[in-house]
């Protein structure tokens, strides 16, 4: 058995990181009462085999959602209670229970066809819904007893057919009957109203209460006001008797037809129970799915003793609330080369936030949802998690709040072990700093050497000095803006940090000499401390926006690089088919001239040398010749390497490369003059000005006549995939990928962006809306894409 940890083991953690909001935003996508229901209670798993087949299912009908429609999971409805009471002898499922059933079974019928259509592109989904149970007789037989509202159908069997029409019939009778004697009653001006009615089942006319003993019949009711009473006329007694009597029969009827199809839904009871539980997993399932593409959840690697790598991972409710540009990313590791960290940093820089992200996103992953985080994640699977967060103070338990944090460091000194995350938010403090700095420091000790993973917050200074001093204890700090005093909430790891208490002080306005006395106070080798501290803080943050201007501008040459290199790549073998394609010209030429000329030698000879005959012959070799020369200018290369004459270089000079045929135009001379920036077609390089040699350009009196460069279709794509990135990553792909088909003269591309939310679509359509080259564009129709794809018409290069 598969190990599994219910709520109650892990409920404190759960409460105070207030893990059940991030279960609130999954419960938005499930469409059944049994899948809410499965959510809600879902357990945290503790076996990682376990997390990695849950996680690895939700992967798989993420990646369903991201290019088909939702699954077809309407009309379900939670029967258990009523599958349940068709096996106890006696019961009677009601019309509507009936009716929940049979549309419950529909849907469980159209979502494994739907499913099964799909079982070669989704195999890990089909083998989810591929024991779904279905029963089409018996849903068949319900569909045709009872209607979507939950009435029973006259057509459920002849006989009630029969009866609902007598009653039809009786009723139109008894209509006629009291409209004739309503008409009466009214001429004589007895009646209040011209209008029949019905009490008590029974049809009856209005007449006016001091007329009442001039009506014959039986009085049923009278009006609030005791205006008018409602007579039965006697004449009508035995209509309605026959009405009542036919009703009866009616009754009889349809408790006999819902007898009988409560009996066939109990003795399907086992595989419909099965039915609504395969159906609320995967509705379940479906609203993890979609709650991924919401936060853009990866599916992170599974471990039971390596350590956590999380890159670029953020909070889910700040996620939620502040969206992905407003919740800052954290890079953070542990578990491999120490397992116990020790984040300092000033009040209000994130240092909790950051402490409560790990331990929310671990019961995420052991909760079978994926984490808001770059795909390298790496998640250890915990068999429990102790959290002590927050102001515990209780008066009636005799509590103060130092109380309740060592009640709360006793338990977790007890029972955590290797296989345990603690988290502990400003470890020690609540007493005297030199006390609680030890007290803190011989639990960090103690949990490191049990190899428990251990995340605390502080702001003592000897806890700083501990970590480094300590094997397996490693310092963190949160990052913070030392120009405008503010925090930039980006954790980095190896560094303590400063509390920054002096310096906001001075922000607030605090008086000078106090401030000054209270920097005399704290001592100048604590100033020192923390003045390295924070000098230290200073350049790491400069190195690491140089490092990632390096990276980026690295990148960028690297991309630039590689372009350069194909669209060069791609005009050489381009050149290369011209040259051979000319060469076959100029043979299939010579053949011709050869032609010509025996034929006009043939002549000639034949006719004795005539002078019409010879200007004839004359005139075609003459034709021919220039034909010859007119391909030898269109095929000769555009410029010749001829030496370079010293000092003839300029901006604006045609060359080609050594070896090359392709020309070339100077765009630029370096101050030195030994190196050119030289533009071929599309494509501009940097190029030593001894590999140069001079070009020919072509006279500008006459167009050219020289074949041009095939548009190459076959070598760009008419279509561009973004599904699974940002706005932000799609949008410079976007508009390369447009250049890049305006080059090859496509008209048309298409953008496959999925369907998930809309955010990614928005984006598309909000950046094409406004791009010059785009003339038009439309969503996909239902054999493109769908609101999964936008077809786009281009405008002419």
């Amino acid at each position: 058995m598969p190990a599994r940890e219910d709520m109650s083991s892990f409920g404190a953690a759960a409460e105070k990181l207030e893990f059940a909001k991030v279960k609130q935003r999954v419960l938005r996508y499930a469409v059944s009462d049994a899948g809410r229901e499965l959510l809600e209670n879902a357990p945290v798993l503790s076996d990682p085999d376990e997390v990695r087949d849950v996680l690895a299912q939700v992967t798989a009908m993420k990646r369903l959602l991201e290019v088909e429609d939702a699954l077809p999971l309407e009309g379900i409805h939670d029967v258990r209670t009523a599958i349940q009471k068709s096996g106890v002898e006696g019961s009677v499922l009601t019309s509507r229970e009936l009716a929940h059933v049979g549309s419950t079974l529909h849907a469980a019928r159209m979502l494994r066809t739907t499913l099964q259509k799909r079982r070669d592109a989704h195999p890990a989904v089909w083998r989810l819904a591929e024991e779904l149970p279905t029963d089409k007789v018996l849903e068949y037989n319900i569909g045709q007893a009872i209607d979507e509202s939950g009435a029973v159908r006259a057509s459920a069997s002849r006989e009630l057919q029969a009866i609902r029409r007598s009653i039809a019939d009786r009723y139109e009778d008894l209509r006629k009957r009291l409209e004739t004697i309503l008409r009466g009653v009214s001429e004589l001006g007895f009646s209040q109203d011209d209008i029949i009615t019905t009490r008590e089942g029974r049809m009856v006319i209005p007449v006016k209460v001091e007329h009442k003993k001039q009506v014959p019949g039986f009085i049923h009711s009278a009006s609030a006001s005791g205006a008018t009473v409602f007579i039965e006329p006697t004449e009508t007694l035995e209509l309605n008797n026959d009405i009542r009597s036919l009703q009866f029969q009616e009754q009889r009827e349809v408790e006999r037809i819902l007898r009988d199809l409560t009996i066939a839904v109990g003795e399907q009871r086992p595989a419909l129970l099965r039915m609504v539980d395969l159906l609320a997993s995967l509705d379940a399932l479906q609203a993890r799915a979609k709650y991924s593409i919401e936060i853009l959840g990866v599916e992170p690697q599974i471990t039971k003793q390596g350590g956590i790598h999380l890159r670029e991972a953020r909070h889910p409710l700040l996620l939620a609330h502040h969206g992905r540009q407003g919740a800052v990313p954290q890079d953070l590791d542990i578990g491999d080369a120490f397992t116990t960290l020790l984040i300092s940093g000033p009040n209000a820089g994130g240092k909790s936030v950051t402490l409560k992200c790990v331990g929310v996103l671990a019961l995420m992953t052991q909760s079978g949802l994926h984490i808001p985080a770059r795909e390298d994640a790496r998640m250890r699977v915990f068999r429990s998690i102790f959290v002590d967060i927050g102001d515990e103070q209780s008066i009636e338990s005799d509590l103060s709040t130092f109380s309740s944090h060592l009640a709360n460091l006793k338990t977790i000194v007890n029972r955590a072990d290797e296989r345990s995350l603690v988290l502990i938010d400003e470890i020690g403090t609540g007493t005297d700093p030199a006390e609680g700095g030890a007290i803190a420091a011989a639990v960090l000790e103690r949990l490191t050497a049990r190899r428990a993973i251990t995340i605390a917050t502080t702001h003592h200074g000897a806890l700083k000095v501990f970590a480094h001093e300590t094997d397996g204890v490693e310092n963190g700090a949160m990052e913070f803006n030392q120009e405008n005093l503010s925090p930039t909430y980006r954790f980095r790891s190896g560094v303590p940090g400063s509390s920054y208490a002096l310096e906001m002080a001075d922000r607030l306005g605090f008086p000078g000499d106090l401030m000054e006395r209270a920097r005399a106070l704290l001592g100048g080798q604590h100033m020192r401390l923390d003045s390295l501290l924070q000098e230290l803080e200073a350049t790491a943050q400069q190195h690491r926006t140089t490092t990632e201007e390096l990276r980026a501008t690295k990148a960028r040459a690297e991309q630039l690089a590689a372009e350069y290199a194909e669209r060069l790549q791609v005009l050489t073998r381009e050149t290369r088919e011209i040259k051979r394609k000319a060469v076959e010209e100029a043979q299939a030429i010579v053949e011709r001239a050869n032609a010509v000329i025996e034929h006009s030698v043939r002549e000639i000879r034949e006719r004795n040398a005539e002078k019409d005959v010879v200007r004839a012959a004359r005139e075609e070799v003459n034709k021919l010749r220039a034909v010859v020369r007119e391909t030898e200018r269109e095929t000769e290369p555009e410029s010749r390497e001829e030496p370079l004459p010293a000092g003839t270089l300029a901006q604006g000079s045609t060359v080609t490369l050594l070896d090359k045929t392709e020309t070339g135009e100077i765009a630029a001379l370096s101050p030195d003059g030994k190196t050119a920036t030289v533009v071929f077609g599309s494509v501009k390089m940097r190029v030593p000005v001894s590999e140069l040699r001079a070009g020919r350009k072509r006279p500008a009196s006459r167009p050219s006549s020289r074949p041009q460069l095939p548009d190459r279709h076959d070598e760009v794509p008419r279509e561009l995939d973004l599904r699974g990135m940002t706005g932000d990553e799609a949008l410079p792909l976007i508009d390369k990928f447009i250049d890049d088909a305006i080059l090859a003269g496509l008209h048309r591309i298409d953008i496959i962006h999925g369907k998930g939310t809309g955010a990614l679509r928005r984006k598309v359509t909000d950046f094409l809306s406004t791009h010059p080259r785009v003339r038009s564009f439309r969503l996909g129709e239902w054999n493109e894409g769908g609101v999964g794809a936008t077809v786009v018409e281009l405008s002419e290069a």
